[in-house]
Parts: C-alpha cells; sequence; structure tokens
C-alpha cells in the first residue's frame, strides 16, 4: 500500500506517527478517530458576544483536534458575529461535524469535558463520571483554563467566569486554551500535567505582571495578512469575532497563492472538510465578505519588489512557513508587523513565537531567520515510518518533513497577535519578541524597542 499524499493526512493526526505512539500510519489515523471531547455550553442568559466567540471556537477547535465531539446545549441560539452569523447553535455545530446534544447519556466517560459557563443542574451528576472536567474562562484580558473536578478544582478560588463580555480576544483565547488542555490529557504524555493544571494566559501583560489592563475600545483599522494557512485563518478567525460597528471600513487585505487541500481543514479554522479545490484567497474572503468587511487579495508571493507607502496603514499579519519570506519584513516597510511561528514536530507543535517590527534589530539580522543549508528531512526513527519507508521511501520523506499542526494552538498565537497589534493604542508596552511553549507553560518575553499606534476604530462595547 503506497504512502498517502500529504494533501490528504491530518496534520494533527499526524502527531501519533512522528512521535511514535503508534506503529502505522493508519493505526495513528484510526486512534485519532476514535478520540472524542464534550463541550458543554452554559446558561443561555450568559451568552453575550464575546461567550458566542468562545462556544464556537469551542466547538471548531475541537472538530479539528478530536475524531467526535459533542456539544451539550439549546439549539436555538443565533450567532450574532462571526463566520457563523446568523445561523442557529444547531446550524453551527451541524456545519462543523459535531453532534448536538442536551445531555451527557451515551457519551464515554473517558471522553474530555470542557464548560463555557455554568452547566444546568441536571448534568451534575453526569459530568461527575467524567475523570477530565475543565472550565475555560476570562476576565478582562485574562484567558484561564481550570478543572471542575477533583483535587485541583478548588485551587483557585478567585478565579473568573464567563460574565465579561468586553474582552472578545480573551475569550476567543480560554476556548483555545481549554480545548489544549482536553487533547493534552488524552495524549497523557509521561511527566506533563496538561489537563490537570491551572493555566492563565494575560494577553495584556503576557510576561505575568498582575496588570488587568484596560477594557478593549479600539483596534487596527486596516489588516494585512500574509499567508492563509493554519495561522492566517486563524487570524482572520479571530478578525471576524471584533465587534467593530462597521466592518465596511476595516480593510483587510489577503496574501496567499496556495489552494486549499483536504489535510488543510485539521488545522486551518475557516476551511471545510473537503473544501473545492479554491485558492485561500477567496476562501478567507468569503467568510470576511458575509461580515461586510472591505476584502481585497493578492495572489501573489511577498518578494523583495514589495514596498508599501510610507503612510500606508495596514498592521500585517505573517504567518508563512519558510524563512525567506521572514526575512523580507523589514524592508516592506509596515508601519507595524507582527509575525507568528508555530512549533513543527511532536514535541513542539503547541510553541508559539511571535516577532514584531519594525524592532531592535532588521528581520535579516534575526539569527534564527538566518538561510539553512539545504537538507532532507531527517526520518524519525520509529515503527511508523519505518514501515513507511518500506511502502514508499519518497512519500515517506515528505510526511517527515511535514508539520504536525493543531487549530487550537493557532488561534491563541492568533490572540496574541492580535492583542500585541493593539496594546500600545491603549497605553500597554510592546514586545519586540514572545515566545511561549504551552505544554510547560514557559514564556519568555523581550519589550518592544519601537512606538507603533496605527490608525483605529472604536469597537462596540457591552
Amino acid at each position: 500500500m503506497n504512502v498517502p499524499s500529504r494533501d490528504i493526512v491530518h496534520r494533527t493526526a499526524l502527531l501519533g506517527v512522528h512521535d511514535g505512539t503508534h506503529p502505522t500510519l493508519e493505526a495513528a489515523l484510526d486512534a485519532h478517530a476514535a478520540t472524542g471531547i464534550v463541550i458543554v455550553a452554559g446558561h443561555q442568559h450568559d451568552r453575550h458576544g464575546a461567550y458566542q466567540a468562545a462556544l464556537c471556537t469551542a466547538i471548531a477547535t475541537a472538530v479539528r483536534a478530536f475524531g467526535h465531539t459533542k456539544v451539550v446545549a439549546d439549539d436555538s441560539e443565533v450567532m450574532a458575529g462571526g463566520p457563523h452569523r446568523g445561523r442557529t447553535l444547531a446550524e453551527v455545530v451541524a456545519s462543523e461535524g459535531a453532534t448536538l446534544t442536551t445531555d451527557l447519556r451515551d457519551t464515554p466517560t473517558h471522553w474530555p469535558v470542557v464548560l463555557l459557563g455554568t452547566p444546568a443542574p441536571t448534568l451534575s451528576q453526569s459530568l461527575s463520571a467524567h475523570p477530565i472536567v475543565l472550565r475555560a474562562c476570562w476576565n478582562r484580558w485574562t484567558a484561564s483554563v481550570h478543572p471542575a473536578v477533583g483535587p485541583a478544582a478548588n485551587a483557585d478560588p478567585a478565579r473568573a467566569d464567563t460574565s465579561d463580555a468586553g474582552n472578545v480576544l480573551a475569550a476567543l483565547c480560554a476556548a483555545a486554551l481549554g480545548v489544549h488542555e482536553a487533547f493534552g490529557a488524552v495524549q497523557a504524555r509521561p511527566g506533563s500535567d496538561v489537563g490537570h493544571r491551572s493555566i492563565s494566559l494575560n494577553l495584556w501583560s503576557p510576561a505575568g505582571e498582575e496588570d488587568e489592563g484596560p477594557l478593549l475600545t479600539h483596534m487596527p483599522a486596516s489588516w494585512w495578512l500574509i499567508g492563509l494557512g493554519h495561522l492566517g485563518q486563524a487570524n482572520a478567525w479571530a478578525l471576524s469575532w471584533l465587534p467593530y460597528p462597521d466592518p465596511s471600513q476595516v480593510c483587510v487585505l489577503l496574501q496567499d497563492v496556495d489552494r486549499a487541500v483536504n489535510a488543510n481543514h485539521s488545522t486551518g479554522m475557516l476551511t471545510p472538510r473537503r473544501p473545492a479545490p479554491v485558492r485561500k484567497t477567496r476562501l478567507v474572503a468569503a467568510s470576511l465578505d458575509t461580515l461586510g468587511f472591505d476584502t481585497r487579495i493578492i495572489e501573489q508571493r511577498l518578494d523583495h519588489n514589495t514596498c508599501i507607502p510610507p503612510n500606508d496603514a495596514h498592521v500585517a499579519l505573517l504567518g508563512v512557513d519558510n524563512l525567506a519570506t521572514r526575512r523580507m519584513i523589514s524592508g516592506v516597510g509596515w508601519n507595524l508587523a507582527i509575525d507568528a511561528g508555530l512549533g513543527a514536530g511532536p514535541a513542539d507543535f503547541n510553541a508559539i513565537q511571535l516577532r514584531r517590527f519594525p524592532a531592535a534589530r532588521l528581520s535579516d539580522q534575526v539569527t534564527a531567520w538566518a538561510e539553512p543549508s539545504v537538507t532532507s528531512p531527517a526520518l524519525p526513527r520509529n515503527h511508523a515510518f519505518d514501515d513507511l519507508s518500506r511502502r514508499d521511501a519518497c512519500g515517506a520523506v515528505q510526511l517527515a518533513g511535514t508539520a504536525v499542526g493543531a487549530a487550537f494552538v493557532g488561534v491563541i498565537a492568533a490572540c496574541l497577535a492580535l492583542a500585541e497589534a493593539t496594546r500600545q493604542l491603549l497605553g500597554g508596552v510592546g514586545l519586540d519578541v514572545l515566545s511561549l511553549h504551552l505544554s510547560s507553560a514557559d514564556l519568555d518575553t523581550a519589550p518592544a524597542t519601537r512606538e507603533s499606534h496605527p490608525p483605529a476604530v472604536r469597537l462596540t462595547t457591552s
């Protein structure tokens, strides 16, 4: 049997091949297909715009990370924003490929549960049967996930809830962080406490200072998204939920050259399960156009001829996977550009690094972005890749060079990037570099060396 094309292999399921957990690719795909998660929505009166953003994000990232997703919620709620605006929750669940239910009966108890808000009292007994129950919540700029059952459930009595409607970025981040923790609990890596710990991420003050930050009242008025794969679609997803009073006054320039393939669904928040082979620019533009954004597309690569006028107001968000493009950033002339990079292997697929420019050094002076020597990717030494090599050596090399990825990591990176684009507008401190490893919660930052205040739009606030 030949090795499947990288264009169809699920990027998250690929984790079980790269880390040697399973003896064959097929075994890894079957194991992934057998996993499941439950998303439980709280009382309907709590469901403001930020809550809806969190709920839809939890559903969309869960569907992409697990084989099965059940959503326990009322089905009549209508989405007020985001790519699913105007749809009932039942329609959202169906379109994402999840299953809607009103209780936890017939749900395997080993499936982890992510709570958003306070669940109905009738669910209490059913929830107690699940060993992994996580509560995702947010307050101001801080996203948090805490165990809701077990000895650690009351470790933080002052923890926030989901009643804060003021910061949609924190809500999005909390939902994605909850799915990350549930995924880690299922992975059960030796020595890892993911899924059994309390974890928080303060988007206003990532370095850990206890600063709640101001209300999220303004966001940049123009965006330029370069690369519309995993990170680019996460950026667009996050933008789609921002409460701009008139999206038609917000320009979003979309740049990419690739067409969508089946594998993109596993990491792309706006890619359907079996996409038509359309260019990703058209796919993302279609989602943002329905919300009224002023979208424009560029279907050519960023190159040394790309240069913008000094008065250009776009904030550039880069989500590319090649160093050559990253080294060009400073030469384009953006007033503010934020590059996000993710880890690619089984040990660092949930690692995030952000760099902003202008910075202390030019993009072509970043040591980590120096041109690497051209070599074929090394084949992991495990049973799965031994099997792939015997069947198709070239196909095995292709999969060895294919990044492991999970949509929830991209959403967290997008929330960090949009927060970085906004922080100095609201009087905060920017960061030239931010490095975060979600497994260990290790985070390092370097303060910004340049000020940036792009033209902004006042948001509709609750």
